[in-house]
């Protein structure tokens, strides 16, 4: 009977509670536009409802970050970080995994059926409200789930205190709820876990992170004060990680909230994700490699004419990549005081540098012209 108690806290933990007040305003005006909030139920693979709330900032963005919450939390985790995405011009989207807040379902598996719960958002997400870009941003338990799974048009992941073995996770549990020494914990949990897995039908093996994926740009965001999930997990993981990434070191335990001046970091980095695979998809969508694509199609290498709706659409996007390429350093006046509006930047490598040589040359042009008392304030801003 103790073990069967036991087992049913890590599958079924405490859902959280909460009204629609609690999801704010069905319609709020900021600056640059109007958010408007879309409550919606998507069904995943296991029949069940999940729980949905999708803000869309008006004028309307195909860009879009999913949030995924942690253990034994909801959706009402993510509410708190849409205004700030649509700042950005970013549309955001939170739900309910499978057993959390008003979601269906009885069982939480750590992951590996939730992997499934995402991709289900994802795809209706796009139907519904013409979603072409997404990244996934997971925290803890939503952290480890974005990485068990490859989902479809995930162009980045910001990963929030991840952890990378279920075993390792579950002994940091018991222990953080408990003054039992870790020696008997794991003897307890090797007693447990044959029962955990015959009711949750996975293995702890699932559950176990072995390598980040580098194909997809990361934001790695970990505190070495968190004591469930040490921050050599992350660190671990950023380091094995060979493509764009980047690591922010926080301050506070596991589940403190995240400040304000994080929150806007890390929509940021969405949003210069998505500028750079914006640029990308240009490139690779020139005339003439689109009519090679037509020419294998059609299995013969003869010219093939590409349509002239195509051609028109991608000389458009051209236009826009170029025009936001080729502005060059400006300086515009905000509250009596000189802001430097830099080159946009969409490459890691070495950026204060770059930024760097464009301030002093700048400042040497504006000093020769209107002196050395202007004080320069240097912030990118952004669209």
């Amino acid at each position: 009977m103790y073990f069967e108690q036991e087992c049913r806290k890590f599958l079924r933990p405490l859902r959280l509670e909460y009204q629609m007040f609690d999801m704010g305003p069905e319609r709020l005006s900021l600056a640059n536009g109007t958010l408007f909030k879309h409550e919606i139920s998507v069904i995943n693979c296991q029949g069940h409802q999940l729980k949905c709330s999708f803000f869309e900032i008006n004028p309307q963005s195909d860009c879009c970050i999913i949030y995924c919450h942690g253990f034994n939390g909801c959706q009402v985790e993510g509410v708190k970080y849409a205004h700030v995405a649509a700042q950005y011009n970013l549309n955001f989207c939170t739900f309910d995994f499978q057993g959390c807040g008003q979601s269906q379902g009885d069982l939480i598996t750590f992951g590996y059926l939730e992997q499934n719960d995402i991709t289900c958002i994802i795809l209706d997400i796009k139907k519904r409200f013409q979603q072409n870009q997404f990244i996934l941003w997971g925290r803890s338990l939503g952290a480890t789930t974005i990485q068990l799974k490859k989902q479809p048009y995930v162009i980045g992941y910001v990963l929030d205190s991840c952890f990378t073995d279920l075993n390792k996770a579950c002994v940091s549990m018991i222990q953080k709820s408990t003054s039992l020494p870790k020696l008997i914990i794991k003897s307890a949990l090797y007693l447990l876990k044959g029962k955990i897995e015959s009711q949750g039908n996975f293995k702890f093996e699932d559950i176990k992170i072995q390598r980040a994926d580098s194909s997809v740009p990361t934001l790695f965001i970990c505190s070495d004060q968190d004591t469930l999930i040490k921050s050599k997990n992350t660190i671990g993981l950023f380091q094995q990680h060979n493509g764009l990434r980047d690591l922010i070191k926080i301050q506070g335990e596991h589940n403190d909230s995240r400040s304000l001046q994080l929150i806007n970091q890390i929509c940021c980095w969405c949003k210069e994700r998505f500028q750079f695979n914006f640029q990308q998809s240009c490139q690779e969508s020139s005339p003439g490699e689109i009519r090679k694509k037509y020419q294998h199609l059609a299995g013969r290498s003869s010219l093939v004419h590409t349509p002239s709706d195509i051609i028109s659409k991608y000389e458009q996007s051209r236009q826009y990549v170029n025009h936001c390429q080729n502005q060059s350093t400006s300086v515009l006046k905000y509250n009596n005081q000189y802001v430097i509006q830099t080159k946009k930047l969409y490459y890691q490598e070495y950026p204060q540098k770059i930024v760097g040589q464009q301030f002093k040359i700048l400042q040497q042009r504006m000093s020769s012209e209107i002196g050395n008392s202007i004080n320069f304030i240097h912030k990118p801003i952004f669209d």
